[in-house]
């Protein structure tokens, strides 16, 4: 007997909510059915023994590549069984249709726009288009298979620890200071979304495919979104404006901020929106839509669960996030995304990470941006089978920037200059391998603590063997990397740690990378941000000399303005170059003083100020709290360049303003200068930094 439809919408809804009725800690029986349909895919994906690693896909359209199958040890056969089970709504063929039409002036508005009609059926229509060839035809198919474009927020999530004012906005002394820290904590209410909002109706459930395009007469109603979007168990506080979802490592200063707010709950429910990627996926992707499976960002998610765990001491969830944690640390340390250093001196081999995005195909929400990329990249090629190589290439390193954070900047580009001289994949980078060196870190300590929290006379044999051996394991992994780091990334002369590069050989394995030392060279020569990332990471000792070098370094770089650290000297037009200052490299570099630099407290405090005078500033200005700042003097201090219109909201902004408020205070009005001379253009570089040598020490 055939059950109704609204019973089973029923019965997966109390499922659902019995499951994650107290967070992504308190429901184990979620975590291991999300594990067990996890094994279940993979099993279906694999072929001969080897696993499809781009079929993640779950209950969402997925975004793969038949080129990501060869480079993974997937087969042709596992991509051909995920695209039967679940359509390939973003093809190339969708995309230029999207771009032919001309509706939406952003790529990123149509992927995220909600479709009318499932995705098998909107895969038939576009054969028969005559979207492929005629913008008028184009225009017509996404207008009947499309919304006009993404939806706004219709419901307010409650943020059940909200209140009218906080401490941080209390403790101000003026009413100019009061009034910007009330108006940045008002903003979560803003920034706060329910994913439910962009799903499909339960009056009108999404019905799977019976394999012809067309709804099958006895297929069950599918609890599945008409969105890219992924969705996620708690309320999402998101970046902003175009960012319209959760974002990876923006979220850890979106942690900060709520629970400088006084908002752990919130703070709790944003981590575990991550945790539960983790659970789904086998990793955090860039961000909670379809189209970011096939990269991540940079890992912070076991600096969210420590922030989180160090406010609410809730020691059940730090034992049941652990594992979680060692499950992220797995896939990106897969050996596609490590590259052996040979040591000739040492006699040691380094294993030292960079960025590496599982695609070889334009970005689904940068589609015409980066289609012009891979076509000013390749113009002087005449060979079509190079060619096409090329473009592939091309595309992987436009994405693993994306990955990185730095989407984009002149230390990706081989020239320094132009985006589509890009070479990410062919680079080491500084603060990924800072970031990685805070994982093991951090992942060592929290295990230590679990420990300290079970007791010696909880039982549990199983479990404290476990922690035991993540105590050990972890330790020995950050001392690791931390002798890589030193060896290979650090620079004597200039006193920070640089991005190396190395030359690709044809032919030659992803997964097998092998270089000597010798071999390997700085990759720029201006100094950035990401450049000190490794000592807020950890990689040199606190109150150490090297500590101290690091930040006689930073300055005189040439980064420090009076108006806050630009992200590098270079005057590319890109967002993550001259003259911008953004949130996150700022607070790290400033908590890193602290931190590892005590005697230059003070320096810290007068950057911290730096900060808030600009982000106050452009606020009083425009109204707005903005993605990034423009540290030049003479100009109205909104943050420009990159290939989108300046983003207000904003997030991490938010989240940095309210912690360096809180552990500094609103700057005196009585401080006019600020830790370095305003400039209007890039100073010069220094003899150390304009170098660019071996990268041995």
């Amino acid at each position: 007997m055939r059950v109704p439809s609204s019973e089973i919408r029923a019965s997966r809804r109390a499922r659902r909510t019995r499951d994650t009725a107290h967070g992504v800690a308190h429901a184990p029986t979620a975590f291991v059915r999300a594990r067990s349909a996890r094994a279940h895919r993979t099993r279906r994906a694999r072929v001969g023994g080897r696993r499809d690693m781009s079929a993640y896909s779950l209950n969402h359209w997925v975004v793969s590549s038949d080129d990501d199958d060869d480079e993974h040890g997937g087969a042709g056969g596992a991509g051909a069984d995920a695209q039967q089970q679940h359509a390939q709504l973003f093809t190339a063929a969708l995309l230029a249709a999207g771009q032919r039409a001309a509706i939406w002036s952003d790529c990123k508005d149509f992927v995220d726009t909600r479709a009318r009609s499932p995705p098998a059926k909107i895969y038939e229509a576009l054969k028969t288009s005559g979207a492929a060839t005629c913008s008028v035809a184009a225009r017509a198919f996404l207008e009947e298979h499309f919304e006009t474009g993404p939806r706004d927020r219709r419901t307010t999530p409650e943020l059940v620890d909200w209140r009218e004012e906080p401490n941080v906005a209390l403790r101000c002394g003026g009413e100019k200071a009061r009034a910007f820290t009330r108006h940045v904590h008002d903003l979560w209410k803003i920034l706060a979304r329910l994913d439910a909002d962009d799903y499909v109706d339960e009056e009108s459930p999404v019905q799977e495919s019976d394999g012809d395009g067309e709804s099958g007469a006895g297929a069950l109603p599918q609890a599945r979104t008409t969105s890219s979007r992924i969705k996620l168990p708690y309320p999402a506080v998101v970046p902003g404006e175009r960012f319209r979802e959760t974002y990876y490592w923006d979220t850890y200063w979106i942690v900060l901020g709520l629970l400088t707010s006084e908002m752990p709950a919130t703070a709790l429910g944003v981590t575990n929106n991550l945790l539960y990627m983790v659970t789904t996926y086998g990793f955090v992707p860039n961000g909670a839509r379809v189209y970011y499976l096939n990269r991540s960002q940079p890992p912070l998610l076991t600096s969210c669960v420590a922030a989180v765990y160090e406010a609410t001491r809730d020691g059940t969830w730090l034992r049941q996030a652990l594992p979680l944690l060692v499950q992220e640390y797995s896939y990106l340390m897969r050996s596609e995304r490590v590259i052996t250093v040979r040591d000739a001196e040492t006699g040691e081999n380094h294993q030292l990470s960079r960025y590496f995005a599982n695609t070889t195909r334009p970005r689904p929400e940068s589609y015409r941006e980066d289609v012009e990329v891979a076509r000013l990249a390749t113009r002087k090629c005449d060979n079509p089978i190079a060619k096409v190589e090329l473009k592939r290439k091309i595309y992987r390193h436009i994405a693993s920037a994306a990955e990185s954070g730095f989407d984009f900047s002149s230390r990706w580009f081989r020239d320094g200059k132009r985006l589509e001289s890009i070479r990410t994949c062919d680079i080491i980078p500084s603060d990924l391998n800072g970031f990685m060196l805070r994982v093991e870190l951090q992942i060592s300590a929290l295990a230590r603590e679990a420990l300290a929290i079970m007791g010696p006379s909880e039982s549990g044999y199983a479990e404290r063997v476990y922690l035991k051996h993540l105590v050990t394991k972890f330790e020995a992994a950050g001392q690791a990397r931390r002798r890589a780091i030193h060896a290979v990334l650090w620079d004597d002369d200039a006193a920070r740690w640089r991005d190396v590069a190395f030359e690709s050989r044809p032919g030659e394995l992803v997964t097998e990378i092998v270089r000597d030392r010798s071999a390997l060279s700085f990759a720029t020569k201006s100094p950035f941000t990401s450049d000190y990332t490794p000592l807020w990471c950890g990689a040199a000792d606190p109150n150490s000399e090297q500590a101290y070098r690091v930040v006689e370094s930073l300055k005189t770089s040439g980064l420090v303005t009076a108006n806050g650290v630009a992200t590098s000297l270079n005057e590319t037009g890109q967002q993550w170059d001259w003259p911008n200052a953004w949130a996150p490299t700022s607070h790290m570099i400033i908590e890193a003083i602290q931190a590892y630099a005590p005697r230059e407290e003070n320096y810290a405090k007068e950057l911290a100020h730096a900060w808030l005078r600009t982000s106050h500033s452009v606020w009083t200005n425009t109204g707005y709290m903005h993605e990034k700042y423009d540290v030049r003097v003479g100009h109205d201090g909104v943050g420009g360049g990159g290939e989108y219109v300046p983003q207000r909201g904003f997030g991490w902004t938010n989240g940095v303003t309210l912690r360096l408020l809180d552990l500094y205070g609103f700057p005196d009005d009585d401080i006019v200068h600020g830790p370095s001379t305003p400039t209007e253009s890039p100073p010069k570089e220094s003899p150390a930094s304009a170098e660019t040598a071996p990268a041995t020490s």
